[in-house]
C-alpha cells in the first residue's frame, strides 16, 4: 500500500505513518519509482487496526480470529495472494505447468537435500493385503482411515523425531494412501501414473500425446490441493502435531476433518452436480433455478478468501479447457460451470475445478476427494513438521458465556 492509502485506512497524517515505520509497527520498502515513494505491507496494516479495534472493544478480535480472521500462528509454507497463492515463495500455478507432485511435496517439506521420493515404493505387508481385501468395497477416504493407523503399527520409526526421517516417512504414506486409493498393492511409478492407471480406461487414452495431457492435469489438481494455508484439516493437523503425535496420527486427524460437508467432501458435491448437467443451456437454467429457489447451495462457487476468484479452481478450468478442447461432454461441463457462475454472479473454487477435471479425466466416484485427500496429505504433513520443529503446544483459551457459578 502507498502511504496515502495508508493514512486514509488508519485515519492519520502522512507524518503518523513515518513514525510508525520508526517504531516498528509499519515495515516500508521501496516503490520502485523514481521519487522514491515507500510501500508497506498491508498485512502490517491489518495488525495496527486489529491493536485499535482490540483496545476499543476487548475480547471481540479474539472471538473471530479463528473465522477467517487475523492470523493465529506463524507459517513459513503458503502465502495467499490476491489472484494466486505460493508454496515456500514459489508460485503454485506455475508449479501446476512445471512440477511434479512429488516435486512440490519436496519443496513443502523443504527436502530437496534429502530428495525423500527416491526411496522405493513401500511394500504392503501380507496383514495389510487381508485388511485391505475385507475393505475392498469401501469409499476412498474411508480405505485410507482404516489403514493409517496399522501403518503406524507396523512402522517401528514411526515415533522417530529427526527430520530426516519424518520426510522419508512422509514420503511413504503419500505413496501408501495412493495405493488405497487406486486399489494396487504395488507401483514404481510416480504418483499421478499410479493413480491414473488404476483410475483411468486405457482404451481412452491411446496418443501419447492424450496419456501425457491427462498426467498434467492430474498433477496440477494434485499441486493445486497441496496446501492452503490454515484450513480446518490443516489446521486439526497442526494441534495434533504439537502433541508430539506421530505423522500417521497427523494425516489420520487430516482426514477425518477432510470427511466433513463443509470441507473434503464439497468436491464430491461438486462432481455430482456437474453430473446432471444436460447440454440444453435452457434445461440446466431451470434445474438451477429450482435448486435456488428451494433454498438449495450450489456446491464449488465462492471462496471468501478470494474476492477475484479462486485461482486454483481457475486453472484448473483453463488446463481442461486447453487439453480437452474437441470433448463434447467437457464442453457440457464448461458450460454448466460458465452458466452457474453467471447466475449467482460468483467464481467456481477448487473444488469445481476438481470436479471438472475429475469429469475430463473420467475418473470413477470418488476419485475426486481421493485427489484431494492424498495432495493434502502433503500439506498436513509440512504444518506437522512446521509445529514439531516449533516444539510449542496450541492451546488456545476459551471465553466463558455460560452460566455463572452461584456463590
Amino acid at each position: 500500500m502507498s502511504a496515502e492509502e495508508v493514512a486514509s485506512v488508519l485515519g492519520v497524517e502522512i507524518q503518523t505513518i513515518y513514525a510508525y515505520v520508526s517504531r516498528g509497527l509499519l515495515h516500508s520498502e521501496s516503490g520502485g519509482n523514481k521519487d522514491r515513494s515507500k510501500r508497506y505491507r498491508r498485512e502490517d496494516v491489518e495488525q495496527l487496526l486489529l491493536r485499535r479495534e482490540e483496545r476499543s472493544q476487548p475480547g471481540k478480535t479474539a472471538k473471530t480470529a479463528l473465522s477467517l480472521g487475523q492470523p493465529v500462528l506463524e507459517s513459513s509454507i503458503t502465502l495467499l495472494g490476491e489472484e494466486t497463492l505460493f508454496y515456500r515463495g514459489k508460485d503454485a500455478l506455475q508449479l501446476s505447468e512445471t512440477s511434479s507432485f512429488e516435486e512440490t511435496a519436496t519443496l513443502l517439506w523443504e527436502a530437496e537435500d534429502i530428495s525423500p521420493f527416491q526411496q522405493e515404493w513401500p511394500s504392503l505387508s501380507p496383514e495389510c493385503l487381508k485388511i485391505i481385501n475385507l475393505i475392498s468395497d469401501r469409499p476412498i477416504l474411508d480405505r485410507c482411515r482404516i489403514l493409517i493407523p496399522f501403518l503406524e503399527y507396523e512402522d517401528p520409526k514411526a515415533f522417530r523425531k529427526d527430520s530426516k526421517t519424518f520426510r522419508k516417512t512422509g514420503s511413504s504414506i503419500l505413496r501408501y494412501l495412493s495405493l488405497f486409493a487406486s486399489d494396487k498393492t504395488y507401483s514404481s511409478g510416480s504418483i499421478s501414473e499410479t493413480l491414473l492407471s488404476s483410475w483411468s480406461d486405457s482404451k481412452r487414452s491411446k496418443e501419447p500425446k492424450d496419456l501425457s495431457s491427462r498426467i498434467r492435469l492430474l498433477e496440477a489438481a494434485l499441486i493445486l490441493s497441496a496446501d492452503h494455508e490454515l484450513n480446518v484439516s490443516s489446521f486439526t493437523a497442526r494441534c495434533v502435531a504439537s502433541s508430539e503425535a506421530s505423522l500417521y496420527q497427523v494425516v489420520l486427524a487430516g482426514l477425518a476433518a477432510l470427511s466433513g460437508p463443509k470441507h473434503g467432501l464439497l468436491t464430491e458435491k461438486a462432481i455430482q452436480l456437474l453430473s446432471q448437467a444436460s447440454g440444453s443451456a435452457k434445461k440446466d437454467r431451470l434445474f438451477l433455478e429450482e435448486k435456488l429457489r428451494n433454498g438449495e447451495s450450489i456446491p464449488g462457487f465462492g471462496h471468501p478468501l478470494y474476492k477475484k476468484g479462486d485461482p486454483r479452481g481457475k486453472k484448473l478450468i483453463d488446463l481442461v479447457k486447453r487439453f480437452f478442447p474437441d470433448r463434447e461432454d467437457v464442453q457440457i461441463h464448461l458450460q454448466f460451470v460458465q452458466q452457474i457462475s453467471e447466475l449467482i454472479d460468483d467464481y467456481p473454487t477448487v473444488d469445481a475445478g476438481l470436479a471438472l477435471a475429475s469429469k475430463a479425466l473420467q475418473l470413477p466416484k470418488g476419485a475426486g476427494i481421493g485427489i484431494f485427500a492424498i495432495a493434502r496429505s502433503a500439506g498436513w504433513l509440512a504444518h506437522a513438521m512446521e509445529q514439531y520443529d516449533s516444539g510449542s503446544l496450541i492451546r488456545p483459551r476459551a471465553k466463558y458465556i455460560g452460566k455463572m457459578p452461584q456463590d
